[in-house]
C-alpha cells in the first residue's frame, strides 16, 4: 500500500492540501497519513487535536479512504524522528504549517525535509501551479485555430475552385518556379489543415 503523508497545522477538511490527498488516493491502493502539527508540547493541545483528527477520520472513512493520524510537538527531533518512523512514503504534502525558528534551525522545514527524504515534498500551492500549467499546456489556443480554420476555408473554397487556371499558368508549366509552387502548395495545405483538424476530437471528446 502507497502513502502519502499530510503534515498540517489546522486540518481543515476543505484546505487545498487535504483535498489534494483525498483525491490522489480515491480509487487506488493509498493510506493517508496525517501529521498534526501543534502550536506547543502541552498534553491540553494534544487532546485538542487528537479530537478532531478523529472527525477528520470520519470524512476520509466516508470518502473509503484509509486514514491514520498523529499530533506531533513542534520540537524538531521528535517531528523528524516521527517522519522517519513513517517512511518510506510516495509523496508528502505541506499544508497549513507554520514551521517556528526552532524547527528550521533542525531541519525541520519544507527545504529541510526536500533534502532529507527521498520522495518528493510539495506544497498545496505547487500542486495548484503544477496543475494549472497542465491544464493550460492541453488547453486549445482558440485564436490560432481560427485562423487555421479561416485559412482552410480560403483553399477549399477560393484556391481550389481555380486550380485548372493555375494548373494551366504556372503548376503545369515546366519550370522551376512551377516545382516549386507545388512543393509550396502541399506544405502549406499540409501544415493549415493539420492544425485545423488537431482540434476536431477536443470538440467531439475523442481525445483519450
Amino acid at each position: 500500500m502507497k502513502k502519502i503523508i499530510v503534515i498540517d497545522g489546522k486540518w481543515d477538511v476543505q484546505s487545498p492540501s487535504v483535498q489534494y490527498a483525498m483525491k490522489a488516493s480515491k480509487g487506488a491502493d493509498t493510506e493517508i497519513i496525517g501529521m498534526f502539527l501543534a502550536d506547543d508540547s502541552s498534553a491540553e493541545t494534544a487532546e485538542k487535536a487528537e479530537s478532531h483528527l478523529k472527525k477528520v477520520k470520519q470524512e476520509f472513512s466516508a470518502g473509503g479512504i484509509s486514514f491514520s493520524s498523529y499530533v506531533v510537538s513542534p520540537e524538531p527531533q521528535s517531528f523528524l524522528k516521527k517522519i522517519d518512523d513513517m517512511m518510506p512514503a510516495s509523496l508528502v504534502i505541506i499544508g497549513d504549517v507554520k514551521f517556528s525558528p526552532d524547527m528550521v534551525k533542525g531541519g525541520a522545514s519544507l527545504e529541510g525535509l526536500r533534502k532529507k527524504l527521498s520522495c518528493p515534498v510539495t506544497t498545496a500551492g505547487e500542486l495548484a501551479g503544477a496543475h494549472a500549467e497542465k491544464k493550460t499546456a492541453k488547453g486549445t489556443n482558440w485564436g490560432k485555430w481560427l485562423l487555421y480554420a479561416i485559412g482552410s476555408a480560403l483553399m477549399y473554397f477560393v484556391f481550389y475552385p481555380n486550380i485548372k487556371q493555375l494548373n494551366q499558368k504556372l503548376f503545369m508549366s515546366e519550370s522551376v518556379l512551377g516545382a516549386l509552387a507545388i512543393m509550396a502548395v502541399v506544405i502549406i495545405h499540409a501544415w493549415v489543415w493539420g492544425n485545423t483538424t488537431h482540434i476536431l476530437p477536443k470538440l467531439f471528446k475523442l481525445e483519450k
